[in-house]
């Protein structure tokens, strides 16, 4: 695959080309570097992440703040799958020996624990979708 190029404010600079559609999926799904698809990302559950990728140097920091996408999927996807347990449980009548804390108790136990393992994954398909929309090579980074 070729470079393409990129035209910016007062430059015209060559980028590395990007990975398939399919090949981002895999690496964010999988938790790897977007650019090898080799180096892990965190180092440290659930979500302390690597500055760089130990294999290619790839830097997982763009700028200041970017992982707040990465926040917003983890939301995003957490408050689909609560959605979806409220819906298919609300035909089944009420359990009579929880009371209405206890039941309050549990969803929000149910929401933590499922951020907690759904914030990986999302804070490495952001990173995925983000380099298969704008490619950049190891050493590139705004927070150098």
């Amino acid at each position: 695959m070729q470079p393409y190029i990129r035209f910016g404010y007062d430059t015209l600079e060559a980028m590395p080309p990007g990975p398939s559609f399919r090949d981002a999926l895999r690496s964010g799904l999988h938790r790897r570097c977007p650019f090898c698809q080799q180096g892990r990302l965190f180092r440290a559950w659930p979500n302390r992440m690597l500055l760089r990728c130990p294999v290619c140097g790839l830097s997982y920091f763009r700028e200041s703040g970017y992982y707040v996408g990465g926040m917003m999927f983890t939301y995003g996807l957490a408050a689909i799958a609560l959605l979806i347990a409220y819906f298919a449980l609300s035909p089944f009548p009420d359990v009579k020996f929880l009371t209405d804390n206890e039941r309050l108790a549990l969803w929000i136990t149910f929401a933590v624990i499922l951020t907690l393992a759904l914030m990986p994954y999302a804070y490495s398909l952001w990173l995925s979708l983000d380099y298969w929309m704008e490619p950049w090579s190891p050493g590139d980074s705004d927070l150098e």
